[in-house]
């Protein structure tokens, strides 16, 4: 049995706290996934419960700045309903001994419910959507890979940033995709033209290989920062995803990360989202594809999917 060895999950301590954002509660849930509510009432039950018994969240609360622990709550129940939906489709399932065993080797329920920023009682459910995400990135090593056609753009400049000029740019390939590659010479960049390999990037360039990249159909502009750390903003056409049938059953494992695993199973719930439709109560913000995640609002997404029609092949 493979074995996690801790929960991944975003740690409250590690949590860059914003401005509390607001906005008037439309619906009764916090978020509506596909036909699935994620109910408003449990998402503020398990936000008063972090103000009563995490000292981060407190100290937020004395600051006025609670919205980044809202939105976590909101992300972890929507990660959780795509898993769920996930795991019926793609025929994984969390293994109870093994999510015993997560549990015990983060702490202990109590401990990863505050580290992790978790009511108790969903600790468990917590272990089984990481289970199911490592499973679920498992099953497409070996499997899984991309066409990408593009460039990475650098260079901030007053009144046009790196951001402003990649997500330009996806607009004018989503635009005329069959275009994409003159499109992409004529702005003087580097033309990137890779056959990408799942399991190869995730040994190799992991922060790459979670990104939505590996997450998005064909025909789709991906506009994302693949690191923090590097400069540049990845500006890419899809002109193909494919998955094999059935992975070699022969070839070994890649030796992963086993939290690069998690986030690279995270991204595989990428096209579960775009099909069934995620939407956030506007209190809690707007979805944002490319982190799938909750962002304060659209100035603050982290990346574009532009949608192009079908690329000629």
């Amino acid at each position: 049995m493979r074995r996690p060895i801790a929960l991944f999950t975003a740690l409250l301590a590690g949590l860059v706290l914003a401005g509390c954002g607001a906005g008037p509660s439309q619906v009764h849930s916090a978020a509506i996934v596909g036909d699935r509510s994620v109910p408003l009432d449990d998402v503020q039950q398990e936000i008063d419960w972090l103000l009563d018994n995490v000292p981060q969240a407190q100290q937020a609360q004395r600051q006025g700045k609670v919205d980044m622990y809202a939105r976590e709550v909101v992300r972890g129940r929507v990660v959780h309903e795509l898993a769920q939906i996930a795991a019926e489709r793609e025929g994984v399932r969390a293994d109870p001994a093994e999510i015993d065993e997560l549990i015990r080797g983060s702490g202990g329920a109590d401990q990863v419910s505050r580290s992790a920023g978790v009511e108790p009682d969903r600790v468990r459910d917590l272990a089984s959507d990481q289970v199911v995400l490592q499973e679920l990135a498992r099953k497409y090593l070996g499997s899984l890979s991309v066409d990408l056609l593009g460039t990475v753009v650098t260079g901030d400049e007053p009144g046009n940033s790196a951001k402003e000029k990649a997500t330009a740019l996806g607009r004018r390939i989503a635009d005329d995709p069959d275009r994409a590659r003159a499109t992409v010479r004529q702005t003087g960049h580097q033309l990137v033209d890779e056959e990408l390999d799942f399991a190869e990037t995730l040994q190799n360039d992991p922060e790459l290989a979670t990104t939505a990249v590996f997450g998005s159909q064909q025909g789709t502009v991906v506009v994302v920062q693949p690191s923090r750390q590097r400069a540049g903003w990845l500006v890419g056409l899809v002109t193909e995803r494919r998955t094999a049938e059935q992975a070699d059953a022969e070839a070994a494992e890649p030796q992963v990360n086993p939290e690069y695993l998690y986030f690279a199973g995270l991204r595989m719930l990428q096209p579960i989202a775009e099909e069934v439709g995620v939407r956030i109560n506007p209190r809690y913000g707007v979805w944002d594809e490319a982190a799938l995640a909750p962002a304060p609002n659209e100035d603050e997404l982290t990346g574009r999917l532009l949608r192009s029609r079908t690329v000629n092949s």
